[in-house]
């Protein structure tokens, strides 16, 4: 069966699913508007170039001046309402399609782009809110995100394999793998951790579904949704963020710009609030940088610096057991009657010390 150019472009430069998915809808768009402006068949271009270079000359030339025109045409377009990191990404997902079938037109990008945020800081506060009306299954989510620094996407390929050992242990912090196939750019394997709270919010959600296979996706869909039990995807997991920070007043909606409040800030809380060298959070959040590559690969010194750490991180203060409070009562009385008594030989001190001055002056 002969491949479309489409699929012949994508299996050369795509190496994930999310990659291919994110190409193909790219490309797509730009068919739709040179379809509607020009009525060119992107998907045809490379037969059409590959006829009018064995015509040769003047058909070459005018092939590849229409094109270059239809091209500066679509880049002014996509200036007028994107940010310049997504035209310089639009057009190198255009040029990359093009140039797979070795068609000879030069790049069109923005020399200085620069990227546009549009997220906020998302304070302590505003993250105990989204946990105190979340789900169970959102809630650990949420912490999990959070605790970690992970992308979401990342997230919802998380199986019971990458937990399993440490969970069933106790172990906090709790180590999570991260294996090169689920990380972004297939960056080399690599692991991130819970504290106390993102385990307990794990533990009380898993409780209701171990055991579980090693295969089997850690999150999953809830009852009441299509498929429940199954894998979700980031958009679903986004659009119930987006739904509670807009009921609880977090993030209003601002017509077609992005909300200031994103699923993505708890990742960028995580920075924030993590208090470690750089070079280890960025180690745990899945990028690869010069620096990454000289810390140390010893899980056990990660789960210390990440302990150390996890004090500024945590949302809530850890609460006191009872055999712990009953123990200060204990040494808080114990304390007091030293002090009843001290106080008392400081009362008979100053009355001798009166009785000998009164003596002395009678001398």
């Amino acid at each position: 069966m002969k491949r479309s150019p489409y699929d012949l472009w994508l299996n050369m430069v795509a190496e994930s699913v999310k990659t291919r998915s994110g190409y193909l809808k790219t490309i797509n768009a730009f068919e739709s508007w040179a379809k509607e402006n020009y009525g060119l068949d992107v998907e045809a271009i490379p037969k059409d170039w590959r006829e009018a270079k064995y015509a040769g000359g003047v058909a070459q030339e005018k092939f590849l001046d229409v094109l270059r025109d239809i091209l500066k045409d679509y880049f002014a377009w996509l200036k007028g309402l994107y940010t310049p990191m997504t035209v310089n990404r639009s057009m190198s997902t255009v040029m990359s399609y093009l140039h797979a079938f070795d068609v000879p037109v030069k790049p069109i990008r923005l020399k200085h782009a620069y990227v546009t945020y549009h997220n906020r800081d998302l304070a302590k506060e505003d993250i105990r809110r989204i946990l105190d009306h979340s789900s169970i299954r959102n809630r650990a989510i949420y912490l999990v995100l959070y605790e970690t620094g992970m992308r979401p996407d990342t997230l919802t390929n998380l199986k019971w394999r990458h937990v399993k050992d440490e969970f069933l242990g106790h172990k906090i912090p709790m180590k999570i793998e991260l294996t090169s196939d689920i990380l972004k750019c297939r960056v080399s394997e690599r692991w991130t951790f819970i504290g106390k709270e993102g385990f307990e919010a794990l533990k009380k959600y898993l409780t209701t579904r171990l055991p579980l296979k090693e295969e089997d996706y850690l999150f999953v869909k809830e009852k009441g949704c299509k498929d429940p039990g199954g894998q979700f995807g980031q958009t679903a997991l986004s659009q119930a963020f987006n739904k509670m920070v807009k009921k609880l007043g977090i993030a209003e909606s601002r017509g077609k710009m992005p909300k200031d409040i994103r699923l993505y800030c708890l990742r960028k809380a995580f920075r924030k609030y993590m208090q470690t060298e750089e070079a280890y959070k960025e180690f745990w959040m899945g990028h690869t940088s010069t620096a990454t590559h000289y810390v140390s690969r010893d899980p056990e010194y990660h789960r210390q610096l990440y302990a150390q750490g996890y004090e500024n991180l945590r949302l809530y203060r850890p609460e006191a057991d009872h055999e712990t409070v009953v123990r200060l009562m204990k040494e808080n009385m114990e304390l007091k009657q030293r002090v009843d008594r001290l106080e008392t030989i400081l009362e008979e001190f100053a009355d001798l010390k009166a009785q000998i001055k009164r003596e002395k002056k009678i001398v």
